[in-house]
């Protein structure tokens, strides 16, 4: 899990491609801002809207995940995490995530992202 936030961090397309199977599906709440609520499916056009994501809103390399709770299953993950980074316009984001993670032959198969949307959305416009 630290290997996916890091490669996230740093918006490695090649290292989270190692880590993802090609039908990875991603669950972002409804509420979310265009185009992310919903779910999403294919690991590289996953990876090329998380990107934009983090591209479009956050200062490269400002972006970090403090750990604060990881509970494992057998084939899973449930993390809890503070992100925080800086924008363009020198404003600090600070928001909190649950992510559940499944796992299939040793590479995550599926993310379900759980974060305060309306606070995001008010955050970035």
């Amino acid at each position: 899990m630290q290997r996916y936030f890091e490669a996230v961090c740093a918006a490695d397309a090649g290292r989270l491609r190692d880590l993802f199977t090609d039908d990875l599906r991603w669950r972002i709440p409804k509420g979310a801002i265009e185009p992310f609520g919903g779910i999403h499916e294919g690991a590289d056009r996953i990876i090329e809207m998380m990107l934009a994501a983090v591209a479009g809103s956050c200062v490269d390399g400002s972006q970090h995940f403090r750990i604060v709770t990881t509970l494992f299953g057998e084939d899973g993950a449930c993390i809890e995490t503070e992100m925080t980074a800086n924008t363009a316009d020198e404003r600090d984001y600070r928001n909190d995530y649950t992510f559940f993670f499944e796992f299939r032959e040793g590479r995550i198969s599926e993310i379900r992202e759980h974060v305060d949307t309306r606070y995001a959305d008010s955050f970035f416009g």
